[in-house]
């Protein structure tokens, strides 16, 4: 065991550098992001970019060496696969449309044995297209999203999957989940299908055990309300799960034992309603939380090789923290062992062979972009597999530091602190406060972002803020940030951005806002309420009109939708118009940069646009850079090189940099 903790210690260690880095190391994407053991653990599938195209590869497990792959058409890639036994792959793709940049995941299944044998295009939209010089047969075109929901253990032949029927507007076909979904067995080597029942509610997602009994089920209905029901067998009727099992809490069931006598649910917790997994006994029809020594929410576990029950949770407080259900479990035992090699990182059991003999380990960090390792339970050995954008040296990236303050209401908000390495140690950085997009759901983490790093290594502080609303901790701190876009979620923004300047950590007359989504309207509406304390504000396919938000995004189309937003962000028309930042030009004392993709169709151009005219009729000049094939958010790599070109040098001539 010692070689290979000295091994993890020597490739871990940290070493201050300054050195400005390439900016294409920061804009490429990444070239290695997944991987998988197979039953047997003799080979590894792995999902991997060469040319800008993301196709799998076949591995020995032991050697590395390649034993095949799949490299998917043009314009296409693939954006996950799974082992189906120890011979066949299930691949799904992802289709890069002429008129977009970003590739957009089709619904579409393949699979192929790793020797390249009985390669076979079994479901998808295009299955009945003319497939000539290849050998992949025709199917029957189905205008529809698949999810694979049980492997069937037992049957060789097939899986279970759950179809979800597409909606025709305007002569586009969308995935709205508002159309009945249905559960079908498929077969893996010549994609026959039998339906095997529709459900009742549309867009409903099920649990099925894995000899594919379907037991459970969840869905929204239109005002955005999230229910789940039980049935005993098929042909038993489905019971609301609150009467089934006499219980207050709205559960969304996940996963299901070995024995299927268990179930698992996630769940909000304690006074905080943080979310943790629950167990259902259905034996005697007892919940338990699973693990309950939380602060924040649980947002991933492992599963135990043999009962399929969860073992190891995962919360990100600051830094990961870990949870077990039993400290005496044998894999709990081990991933403890793990992390204290790995230096506390982030250490996550991706897969593992059947006999648990072989796992798959995935190590990152907020300098680390992920690390596989393949440890062998009997030996005690570690073997390094690949890295994640081996072309940046985690050495010379910048730690995340966790911070937090108590708003001047009484509201403990979190976020985290990046700063430079600088040359003159007296010196102090400018900052960016980077805003995370949402802004109900999602956070920043403890994990790598090529955007934090980027701007690190060009001599800018980065501020990160979980304002009240950010998901990760609990229902009651998101439901803070119902209806305070532009009010209080704003003020956590500017307080934490005061508390950092009196700090002393950065220099405070050089400061500029920035943000993408919802980030990029708190980077406006931050300039608008903080007028003085910002240098430059960076608004990237922000929406700046919030009229908007009903009026032209894609939001409305789904289920739901148009629910939600009148929840979160509501209907009143003073308070839309006060939270909207093209009303408020005139306050606005900071240079403006936009950013947008012509595409976008959840923050339609028209933000951009009609911000960038009000600006400019105020005298202001504003660059405005529009992306004509990008959406929300711009993928090429080219094009995203273009547009960090831009935004380094709007920083540089606005607040400078350290370096």
């Amino acid at each position: 065991m010692k070689p290979f903790l000295f091994f993890v210690l020597i490739v871990l260690s940290p070493l201050s550098v300054s050195q400005e880095l390439p900016l294409d190391d920061f804009v490429r994407h990444g070239d290695y992001f997944d991987m998988k053991i197979s039953p047997d653990g003799k080979h590894l599938l792995a999902l991997a970019r060469a040319d800008g195209i993301v196709g799998v590869l076949f591995l020995e497990a032991d050697t590395m060496k390649f034993v095949g792959g799949v490299r998917p058409r043009e314009g296409d890639q693939i954006h996950s696969a799974q082992w189906i036994n120890n011979e066949r792959v299930i691949y799904q793709y992802a289709e890069k449309r002429l008129s977009y940049d970003r590739p957009i995941a089709t619904g579409e299944i393949f699979a192929t044995n790793i020797d390249g044998s009985k390669a076979e295009f079994l479901y998808g939209f295009r299955a009945g297209e003319s497939s000539s010089g290849s050998r992949i047969s025709k199917r029957e075109d189905t205008r529809a999203t698949a999810e694979i929901i049980s492997l069937l253990e037992g049957d060789d032949d097939h899986i279970l999957i759950i179809e979800h029927p597409w909606t025709l507007i305007n002569n586009t076909l969308y995935d709205l989940r508002e159309k009945i979904p249905v559960i079908t067995k498929l077969n893996i080597y010549n994609g026959r299908k039998r339906k095997v029942e529709n459900l009742p509610h549309p867009g409903a997602h099920v649990l099925a055990t894995k000899d594919g009994q379907v037991n459970f089920m969840a869905w929204n209905d239109n005002d955005g309300e999230v229910y789940s029901a039980y049935r005993k067998n098929p042909d038993s009727p489905w019971i609301d799960i609150k009467s089934a099992f006499n219980t207050d809490k709205t559960l969304l069931p996940l996963a299901i034992n070995s024995t299927s006598d268990k179930v698992y649910f996630s769940g909000d917790f304690g006074e905080k309603a943080l979310k943790t997994v629950f167990e259902l006994d259905l034996k005697t029809n007892n919940f338990k939380p699973v693990f309950d020594d939380i602060s924040t929410d649980i947002i991933d576990w492992t599963l135990d090789h043999v009962t399929n029950q969860p073992i190891i949770a995962y919360s990100q407080p600051a830094k990961t923290a870990y949870h077990y259900a039993d400290t005496e479990n044998a894999r709990a035992k081990l991933h403890k062992m793990l992390v204290d090699a790995f230096g506390k990182k982030t250490v996550l059991i991706t897969s593992q062979s059947d006999d648990g003999q072989k796992l798959l380990v995935h190590v990152s960090s907020d300098i680390n972009p992920g690390e596989f390792y393949i440890f062998n339970t009997k030996t005690m050995n570690a073997q390094f597999l690949w890295a994640n954008r081996s072309w940046l040296d985690p050495r010379k990236m910048h730690t995340k530091q966790p911070m937090s303050f108590t708003t001047k209401d009484g509201i403990e908000v979190h976020g985290y602190l990046t700063l430079p390495t600088l040359q003159d140690d007296a010196q102090k950085p400018p900052m960016v406060v980077m805003i995370h997009g949402g802004p109900l759901g999602p956070r920043d983490y403890w994990v790598f972002d090529s955007e934090v790093q980027l701007f690190a290594n060009r001599g800018f502080a980065v501020l990160q803020v979980n304002y009240r609303g950010s998901g990760g901790y609990g229902e009651r701190f998101e439901e803070l940030g119902y209806r305070q876009w532009g009010g209080k979620m704003i003020s956590d923004i500017i307080e934490a951005t005061q508390m950092t300047i009196d700090q002393g950590k950065v220099d405070g007359d050089r400061v500029c806002v920035y943000g993408a989504s919802y980030g990029g309207y708190a980077a406006l509406m931050s300039a608008v309420r903080a007028p003085d304390m910002f240098k430059c504000t960076i608004g990237y396919v922000g929406i700046y009109n919030l009229h908007y938000a009903f009026e032209y995004s894609d939001t409305m189309m789904y289920m739901g939708g148009e629910a939600y937003l009148e929840k979160v962000l509501s209907k009143d028309k003073a308070l839309l118009d006060e939270f909207s930042p093209i009303n408020h030009v005139s306050e606005i004392k900071a240079n403006v940069m936009l950013l947008h993709g012509e595409k976008d169709a959840r923050v339609p151009v028209i933000n951009a646009e009609k911000m960038h005219e009000k600006l400019l009729a105020a005298g202001k000049q504003v660059p405005y850079l529009n992306f004509a094939k990008s959406g929300h958010g711009v993928y090429d790599e080219r094009e995203r090189k273009q547009l960090y070109v831009a935004l380094l040098d709007f920083l540089k001539q606005n607040i400078g940099n350290a370096n």
